[in-house]
């Protein structure tokens, strides 16, 4: 459900970290659901309900990254899945290290991700090949191997 004040104020936070710099509008950012947040074909972004306003910036540029790397067009017709995967598993660590990133800079209360400590001890030019190593070392963590599932199941679908 769209929710225009709270859509304001969360692209607000979010535009007030590194990652969110240069945020525009567009597209619509709407709230609800029962994982952390999604985002639909038309890169409209789905944002939980229950997340607070610090996590539910961090991670609004997430799903902007997904936006931006057009993982929302997920998957390509006519590529081998494989291939696919590869670049999903890049694109998702960009992601998942720019959303814990941003909810370091906006104090959330809890981080998203179990290894955000790590991942923030580490200098920020290391930190998408750490989240790239956690989803390949031990994707059961933080649910990244259902997430995983998920895409290879919509890419094999496409074939």
């Amino acid at each position: 459900m769209a929710d225009v004040g709270r859509a304001r104020a969360v692209l607000d936070a979010a535009r007030g970290t590194r990652a969110g710099r240069g945020l525009d509008d567009a597209p619509a950012i709407c709230f609800g659901g029962h994982d952390r947040g999604s985002v639909l074909p038309d890169g409209v972004a789905v944002i939980s309900s229950s997340l607070d306003h610090e996590n539910a910036a961090a991670r609004l540029i997430h799903l902007r990254t997904h936006v931006a790397d057009g993982l929302h067009r997920f998957p390509a017709p006519g590529v081998p899945c494989d291939r696919q995967m590869e670049v999903v598993m890049a694109a998702e660590a960009r992601a998942i290290a720019a959303e814990i990133t941003a909810c370091d800079e906006l104090g959330c209360a809890e981080p998203p991700y179990t290894f955000a400590s790590k991942l923030l001890a580490a200098a920020p030019d290391e930190r998408v090949g750490l989240v790239l190593a956690r989803m390949r070392d031990e994707p059961a963590a933080d649910g990244l191997d259902g997430m995983l599932r998920r895409y290879r199941v919509r890419c094999e679908q496409m074939r």
